[in-house]
């Protein structure tokens, strides 16, 4: 491939269509008692100065079954570049799709678009690019490069950040060290590199071997 596409949409959850949705869940579901369940789990009503507004679309954050609908609502996006042949990988509302031509890649990204727009949904237009695969590409915190796989600079950026909002909150070195340790196990399962936690607490620096010295970053 030589061609890649990453999106992701904006204001996923908020936007999900409670129809579709419950049409979708109806396809697999055929219980009505699950499928009265789940109408329930859609409606939800808020105070408007006295009068209650149906909320016609989006899903509760907070809800254990929201991540399972908001996978389902996208699945037909998922058949959709299974159809057209192309390398696709898809979390939740964030994809990226490979292409070996330019062709082949705007055919995804058409059909990408008829989809936002038969589902009501938007591209977030600062998440959404398409460049050539040599130059890099970021992905669920990683970073993808013919050189090959490392910790995207902003997942560093945004792991420094908590690190001294730790800090300047008076979080003690063992619940600092605790959330290092966390983050270098995430590292890990992506990585082969090592994760140098006792480096970064003596020097205040961040060591990943493998990625030599370009990912050596300084507070």
């Amino acid at each position: 491939s030589q061609f890649v596409f990453r999106t992701d949409v904006k204001g996923y959850y908020a936007s999900i269509d409670h129809e579709i949705l419950y049409n979708q869940v109806a396809e697999y579901v055929s219980d009505p008692d699950v499928l009265a369940l789940v109408r329930q789990y859609l409606q939800r009503f808020v105070s408007d100065g006295g009068t209650f507004v149906d909320i016609e679309r989006g899903i509760s954050l907070g809800c254990p079954l929201s991540p399972l609908m908001g996978a389902l609502f996208l699945k037909p996006l998922d058949d959709l570049m299974t159809a057209l042949g192309c390398f696709y990988v898809r979390f939740m509302d964030d994809w990226v799709v490979l292409a070996p031509t330019r062709w082949r890649l705007r055919r995804a990204i058409k059909a990408t678009n008829q989809l936002m727009a038969q589902f009501h949904l938007e591209l977030h237009p600062e998440k959404t690019f398409i460049r050539r695969i040599s130059r890099g590409f970021g992905f669920l915190g990683y970073w993808f490069s013919p050189q090959g796989l490392s910790v995207a600079g902003k997942t560093i950026e945004r792991m420094l950040e908590k690190v001294r909002r730790l800090y300047e909150q008076g979080a003690s070195s063992g619940r600092i060290l605790s959330y290092l340790l966390l983050w270098g196990r995430w590292v890990r399962t992506g990585l082969d590199g090592v994760f140098g936690v006792g480096d970064w607490l003596g020097n205040e620096r961040l060591v990943c071997p493998s990625f030599g010295s370009r990912c050596v970053t300084r507070c």
